[in-house]
C-alpha cells in the first residue's frame, strides 16, 4: 500500500516527542515503506492532504488533534479523489474526533487495528460564510463548529506567543474556567432545517458531527457520525456560577436535563449574530472562519479506516 502520515511536528507540545517515535516505529513496522510529511506552518495540512489524494495515496493517517484533522478533511474532500480513505494518529491538545471511535492506546494495536481495518463511510459537515469582501468561504469540518464562549476558549488556547506549559485537556480546562470569568452573554439567531429554534442571548451553540469538543467535553452524548444528522447544542443565557457548574457537568454528560439547555437535530443549520463584533467561532479546536455561517452535514462524505 501507497500509505502517507501526514503531522502537525508542534501538535500536542513537547509532551509529544516521545509517543511520536514510538507510533512512528508502531506504523513503520506495519506499513513498510511508510512516507511522512509534515506541515510547516497553519493550514498546511490542507495542501498537503490534497496533494497526496490527488496522486493516487492509497490511505492518508493525521498525526495530530482536532485541527489537523480537520485540515486535512478538508484537503481530501476538495481534491480530484474525495474518496481516498482516511485513519487517525491522535497527537494533540485535544484529539476529541477520535474519542467518537475508541481508538487503542497502544499505538502497536493501533497500527493493527487501522492496517486491519476496512474502508467505511461516515459524514463530514460543510459550513458556508462570506468573507470581508462578500465572497463565499467554504470549509469542511469533521467533529464540531461552535459559537459563543467556546470560540473565545480556543481563541485563548491557541493564542501565539503563549508557552504551551499545560498541555492537553488541562490546557482546555483552564482557559475555559478563565473565558467564563469574564463572561457576558452572546446575541444571535439559529435555525435548524429552517425552523428558528433561538433568537437572543446565548452562551454556546455547537453545531456537532461528533460528541465530544473542548478536550472532552461530552457536548452532544447522542451524536452520530453516521447518521446523516448533525445534534445542535444550544445553551441559553446563564450566569457565571451556572456556567462553571455546566462546564464540570459537560465531562461526564450530566448536563441532559439542564432547564437552560435545549437538544435539536438537523440537516442544515444557520447562525446569524445579532451582534457581529462579538460572534467568535470555533471549527474543530480552530478559527478559520468569521461571522455568520450556514453548516450543511454532507452524509457519507469520508471514506475511513479506523
Amino acid at each position: 500500500m501507497n500509505v502517507v502520515i501526514i503531522r502537525n511536528p508542534v501538535a500536542g507540545g513537547r509532551r509529544q516527542s516521545g509517543a511520536w517515535k514510538a507510533a512512528y516505529k508502531a506504523f513503520s513496522d506495519q506499513f513498510p515503506g511508510l512516507d511522512v510529511q509534515e506541515s510547516r506552518s497553519g493550514g498546511d495540512a490542507i495542501r498537503l492532504a490534497r496533494e497526496q489524494a490527488d496522486r493516487g495515496c492509497d490511505l492518508v493517517i493525521v498525526a495530530g488533534g482536532d485541527g489537523t484533522i480537520s485540515d486535512v478533511v478538508h484537503g481530501i474532500l476538495t481534491s480530484t479523489r474525495p474518496d481516498t480513505p482516511l485513519a487517525f494518529l491522535p497527537i494533540g491538545t485535544g484529539c476529541d474526533f477520535v474519542r467518537n471511535f475508541a481508538p487503542p492506546v497502544d499505538p502497536v494495536e493501533l497500527a493493527r487495528r487501522i492496517a486491519g481495518a476496512s474502508p467505511r463511510k461516515i459524514d463530514a459537515g460543510l459550513l458556508l460564510a462570506r468573507d470581508a469582501q462578500g465572497l463565499e468561504q467554504r470549509r469542511y469540518f469533521a467533529n464540531i463548529a461552535s459559537v459563543g464562549i467556546s470560540g473565545e476558549i480556543v481563541d485563548a488556547v491557541n493564542a501565539g506567543g503563549r508557552r504551551k506549559i499545560v498541555t492537553g485537556p488541562l490546557r482546555f480546562l483552564l482557559f475555559s474556567v478563565m473565558a467564563i470569568l469574564r463572561y457576558r452573554p452572546y446575541r444571535f439567531d439559529i435555525l435548524v432545517d429552517g425552523m428558528r429554534v433561538h433568537e437572543g442571548p446565548l452562551a454556546i451553540a455547537a453545531i456537532a458531527n461528533g460528541g465530544w469538543f473542548g478536550g472532552g467535553m461530552h457536548i452532544t452524548p447522542q451524536a452520530d457520525v453516521a447518521d446523516g444528522l448533525f445534534d445542535v447544542a444550544v445553551m441559553r443565557e446563564e450566569s457565571v456560577f451556572g456556567l462553571l457548574g455546566l462546564l464540570k457537568s459537560l465531562y461526564t454528560a450530566g448536563h441532559l436535563g439542564h432547564p437552560l439547555l435545549s437538544f435539536h437535530r438537523g440537516r442544515r443549520v444557520e447562525l446569524r449574530p445579532q451582534d457581529p463584533d462579538r460572534f467568535p467561532i470555533e471549527v474543530d479546536g480552530e478559527n478559520p472562519i468569521r461571522g455568520g455561517f450556514v453548516a450543511e452535514i454532507v452524509p457519507k462524505a469520508l471514506t475511513i479506516r479506523f
